[in-house]
């Protein structure tokens, strides 16, 4: 349960920090630009750099609380029995895809570092921005083991919400 908080911290944090920082920089940016005939060269570039950090780690989050869209038409209309069947089917395909890209990812971090190569205006090493994919992906397939697990146990019904104001709730938590 430890595990789970710490991972929650960080990606609450990454995310609504991200977003401080960023909104931050431009307005920076803009002002400078605009008022003093100048600005940030590296603005751009680090504010892309962010976002792909706060998108993948709040997909990832977005699997643990739910939030992503479903739909789930067809899954009303089954069984019982063939609802369970296609959960299980559908959060295995999720599992599979994730860890695929989650270890290619990972792989294309290691070749990354070892060219060597740095960023266009941070000139800062390229494998270090590029790291919020495997991460990301990483977060992912945690959340949708523990997703899937539930669903095995019969603790859950569903992949996501079924309600937004559920979803709302759990992001308030």
């Amino acid at each position: 349960m430890r595990f789970n908080r710490y991972i929650d911290l960080f990606e609450k944090y990454t995310i609504t920090v991200g977003f401080a920082v960023a909104t931050l920089v431009l307005f920076t940016n803009v002002v400078l630009r605009y008022v003093f005939d100048t600005g940030l060269i590296w603005a751009l570039e680090f504010v892309q750099y962010l976002f792909a950090w706060v998108v993948l780690i709040g997909a990832a989050h977005g699997v643990k609380v739910g939030i992503h869209l479903g739909i789930d038409i067809l899954l009303e209309k089954l069984s019982p029995k063939m609802h369970r069947a296609a959960l299980i089917t559908a959060i295995s395909c999720c599992i599979i895809f994730v860890a695929i890209v989650d270890y290619e990812s990972f792989w294309y971090i290691v070749r990354i570092y070892q060219w060597g190569d740095l960023t266009e205006d941070l000139r800062i090493p390229q494998w270090i921005p590029y790291l919020a994919i495997p991460v990301g992906m990483s977060l992912m397939l945690y959340h949708f083991l523990v997703v899937g697990w539930e669903i095995a146990l019969n603790r859950r019904d569903s992949i996501h919400l079924r309600e937004q104001a559920h979803a709302l709730e759990e992001l308030e938590k």
